[in-house]
């Protein structure tokens, strides 16, 4: 995946150099958000269909008027940003989410102030990637509309996205948590296998399935981080479509595995695209667990095989397996 690849350079490059000098003096090359004075939010006005590249450009991008690193006269857009001085509570790779109340929280693409000269052209890059995927986040929020198994989204602007405020993710409730019933386990199995097919209907790859990206929200599961998702054509046929390798397969083999994470109430974590699969091969049969007497096995193997043509068809399954097992 591109974004991966970007990820990738970002890790073993750029934030390498910008915090080396950070052992030399915690001032330079340190996180840090700008101060002005803020002023009303805008909302966003583009419409649900515009034409954002899911993927950040791999190329050289120009130096982006970014706070603090004006190039030339005209006002910086983050100079009025509503959000200064919220209080932290979740930061991400590209982005940071604040608590703007009790029941809401607003998530921002990171920032970063240039430290050393020599790195101020990768700091603006990294800055400019960094909007773009809250850019690309915002336009499948709108595209996805209000959905049960989404996590609601109530404004957004060149600022940020105004979410829910969840209690927690699925990743830190695994582990923190005792097992809870089967019953709960088949009503979260389904909800998910629900959502993502609705996702896929609305011509959208999510990408990023994980554990710690699907909140939990009143007991019910939320799916919430979309800053790496791919938004399609609406006119395509998404159960052939295949866009940078990412297809509804290896979508349907992400889901499994949180399938499974549920079902074994434990965190396993799985990503097709990771460094450790340099040549994208599909996983051998025996390098599965066996699910053969486990809640939802049968179903899961399949996830994992590539045996479902789409996510519709995992949830046809997924329905008659419910109707089967109920008394």
């Amino acid at each position: 995946m591109i974004l991966s690849k970007i990820r990738t350079w970002l890790c073993n490059v750029v934030w390498p150099s910008a915090t080396r000098e950070s052992d030399e003096s915690k001032n330079i090359a340190k996180l840090q958000l700008e101060n002005p004075q803020a002023q009303p939010l805008q909302t966003n006005k583009t419409g649900s269909e515009s034409s954002l590249n899911a993927h950040p450009r791999t190329d050289k991008i120009e130096p982006a008027n970014m706070p603090g690193q004006s190039h030339d006269s005209r006002p910086s857009p983050f100079f009025h940003d509503p959000y200064l001085g919220l209080p932290v509570i979740a930061t991400g790779m590209t982005g940071i989410v604040f608590q703007m109340g009790e029941d809401r929280v607003v998530k921002k693409a990171k920032q970063y102030q240039p430290g050393r000269l020599e790195d101020r052209d990768d700091m603006e890059y990294v800055n400019e990637i960094n909007q773009q995927i809250l850019e690309n986040e915002i336009q499948i929020f709108e595209r996805l509309g209000s959905y049960k198994g989404v996590i609601s989204c109530f404004r957004t602007s060149q600022y940020g996205i105004e979410l829910a405020l969840a209690q927690g993710n699925l990743e830190s409730y695994l582990e923190t948590y005792p097992e809870r019933e089967d019953s709960l386990k088949i009503t979260w199995m389904s909800s998910l296998i629900e959502t993502f097919s609705y996702v896929h209907s609305r011509k959208v790859f999510v990408d990023d399935i994980a554990l710690r990206n699907i909140l939990i929200l009143d007991e019910q599961l939320k799916l919430a981080d979309f800053g790496q998702s791919i938004l399609l054509p609406l006119d395509i046929d998404i159960t052939s479509a295949n866009e940078n390798d990412l297809n509804v397969q290896i979508e349907i083999l992400h889901l499994g595995w949180i399938l499974y994470s549920i079902t074994s109430w434990q965190v396993h974590k799985y990503y097709f695209f990771s460094p450790e699969n340099p040549d994208l091969c599909w996983p051998e049969p025996d390098s599965f667990p066996n699910v053969d007497d486990v809640l939802y096995g049968k179903i899961i193997k399949k996830c994992w095989r590539g045996e479902y043509a789409s996510m519709d068809h995992l949830k046809d399954e997924a329905h008659r397996f419910l109707t089967a097992t109920k008394p």
